[in-house]
């Protein structure tokens, strides 16, 4: 059993305009989406963070630490960035608000990998040659880097994990690890169609 300490970290602060309101709050078996997130997120870690963008107010009410971007209208790096910033743990497990069928061993699993081969600072999964960086783990020795990459506006994520040697993880290590019907809990949404065809998996017929 591990002795580490983790954090949780929800990237939440995106615009959402092609759904058309908040994605995160969005209902979700009578909570919201974001809290199911964190449902499946909070086995595996000691503290969550809602990294909120410039939008905190929004989660005001959650009995989470919330933080906001301190490089706005920088998408996701930089929301990732403020939240690394307010960890206090090495390791950090990161998810985007909009991925609800993620279940708990996807984040149990990736902990494992992460504590089982310390040589790599980022590690995600990539499936069928699509990565997937808003669903992993990352330690905060990425921070200097992730920062410089915000102030000369280099935001592409996935130029950023090659240039911080990240660990691609397929789908034979992740069930390896315990997580299995791995394409599915990758699923995201964002669109009002997308919302309702995973709501249609999640619930069943």
């Amino acid at each position: 059993m591990s002795t580490m300490e983790w954090t949780g970290i929800i990237l939440a602060g995106g615009l959402s305009r092609r759904m058309g309101s908040n994605k995160a709050l969005l209902e979700w078996n009578g909570s919201s989406v974001l809290e199911q997130v964190i449902q499946a997120m909070t086995p595996a870690v000691q503290r969550i963070i809602v990294s909120a963008g410039t939008n905190t107010a929004a989660y005001s009410a959650l009995p989470y630490d919330c933080v906001q971007d301190y490089y706005p209208g920088k998408g996701p790096l930089a929301g990732l960035h403020a939240a690394l910033e307010a960890s206090e743990t090495d390791w950090n497990l990161i998810c985007a608000c909009d991925m609800p069928l993620l279940e708990p061993s996807f984040f149990k699993g990736m902990r494992w990998l992460a504590e089982s081969g310390q040589e790599h600072h980022a590690i995600v999964p990539r499936l069928a040659g699509r990565v997937h960086p808003l669903a992993g783990a990352y330690h905060r020795r990425v921070l200097p880097e992730l920062e410089q990459r915000l102030i000369d506006n280099r935001l592409k994520v996935t130029q950023w994990l090659e240039e911080i040697g990240c660990r691609y993880v397929d789908v034979d290590e992740l069930e390896n690890a315990g997580v299995h019907e791995v394409a599915i809990q990758l699923s995201n949404m964002n669109t009002p169609e997308e919302y309702e065809h995973i709501r249609n998996r999640s619930y069943g017929p």
